[in-house]
């Protein structure tokens, strides 16, 4: 299996929106072969044009991330109701998946009361011919992931997914190793960065042994690696590119 390089556009902060032509195209040129970026960096009646984008730079939409309040039960009625419009732009504009997050504040009975939300959001994605994912933080890993363990037990496979975020799961001292053991078939693509000192940096220049991650994802068959460079003292360009040469000297990403 060839693994291949994706990229989260969130490196480029606030200025997404109105630079998203150039911002693919730099990654497209970069060796980038899929992306993934926050439904508020859209225009959400220009899917056509961004379907005409992705087509031109030959990048795959890997997923569209969305936030809601999913996991408050007073309100995840109405945040259902709301996210209604992502999930048709993110069908129409082609993306592989939805994601969506939970919070800080997440407990084990908090995620078991959100666990039915999850299910109905993951079937409207699945109706409207998406997948839906679900994107961990630490909070749902302390205790040896109890709260990401309520989320996988209670959840449809078929339904829920998962966007493993390896240095989040770094952060919070536990093992990927044991995560893709438990949910490797579940696991709809990595998120990749690096740490030092608990604060994220490019990849090779933190304590992550990433040669161990990559290995164990081609073992579990995960296809993506999407580099997901949350903040940066390069700029986005210098860094992304840094995360490129990186990946590219482990040999992923080469085409077949």
């Amino acid at each position: 299996m060839v693994q291949r390089i994706g990229a989260q556009t969130i490196v480029w902060g606030e200025d997404i929106r109105d630079h998203m032509d150039a911002i693919l195209t730099f990654l497209a040129i970069s060796g980038f072969q899929g992306v993934e970026t926050g439904i508020r960096h859209f225009y959400l009646d220009r899917y056509q044009s961004y379907r005409e984008i992705y087509q031109k730079t030959g990048l795959i939409l890997l997923g569209i991330h969305s936030g809601g309040k999913f996991w408050d039960p007073d309100q995840a009625g109405d945040e259902i109701k709301k996210i209604e419009g992502t999930v048709s732009f993110a069908s129409r504009v082609g993306s592989k998946y939805l994601l969506v997050s939970g919070n800080p504040n997440e407990t084990v009975a908090s995620m078991q009361a959100a666990a039915a939300t999850y299910n109905e959001l993951g079937q409207r994605c699945l109706d409207a011919g998406i997948g839906f994912a679900y994107h961990n933080h630490n909070w749902e890993l302390v205790n040896q992931g109890a709260i990401l363990n309520v989320l996988m037990n209670e959840t449809s496979a078929e339904l829920v997914s998962l966007v493993l975020d390896t240095a989040w799961a770094y952060i919070a001292e536990m093992s990927v190793e044991m995560l893709m053991r438990r949910y490797g078939d579940r696991i709809a693509y990595l998120h990749v960065k690096d740490v030092r000192q608990e604060k994220f940096c490019e990849l090779g220049t933190g304590e992550i042994d990433h040669d161990a991650t990559i290995s164990l994802a081609r073992s579990y068959g995960i296809e993506w690696l999407v580099v997901e460079q949350d903040y940066t003292s390069m700029t986005a360009e210098e860094s992304m590119k840094t995360n490129m040469r990186y990946l590219r000297s482990k040999g992923i990403g080469e085409n077949e």
